[in-house]
């Protein structure tokens, strides 16, 4: 029995979650707000933290295999074209400039756009309900 617990396998590491630069999450995290927009319901995005629930999709997974049309290297073109398109910081364009630049995104690869917009509600109603759990009033009766 010792000699069978000695011989047990190794767990390889499990490969890091991706990674981006502050920027890069900044700028994620401003694209997200202004794809689900806030109101006295629902809280911003970006107050939730939801970038590494995002990134989450880009980590490589074992117990299922999901294909994506959105891979990190091509996130990263992405924000490196907004910002450029945006004279060198969508952060710090103007809300209707980045709306502009988003829907000329959408227009140009609707398959990325669509696959960006279904990350980020996924991300966003995942974290939803960690946070901000549904209940029901104490005084709900069901007869």
């Amino acid at each position: 029995m010792k000699e069978i617990l000695q011989r047990r396998p190794v767990p390889t590491p499990k490969k890091p979650i991706a990674e981006l630069t502050h920027e890069e999450k900044a700028q994620l995290n401003t694209i997200i707000d202004l794809l689900i927009p806030s109101d006295e319901y629902f809280p911003a995005p970006s107050s939730l933290h939801l970038i590494d629930e995002f990134l989450l999709h880009f980590a490589p997974r074992i117990d299922y295999y999901t294909p994506r049309m959105l891979h990190l290297n091509q996130l990263r073109t992405v924000l490196r074209n907004l910002d450029n398109a945006a004279d060198g910081s969508f952060c710090s364009a103007s809300p209707e400039r980045q709306q502009q630049l988003l829907r000329s995104l959408e227009q140009r690869d609707p398959a990325f756009f669509q696959e960006l917009w279904t990350l980020a509600n996924h991300s966003y109603y995942a974290r939803m309900a960690v946070y901000n759990p549904v209940s029901l009033p104490s005084t709900a009766s069901f007869a």
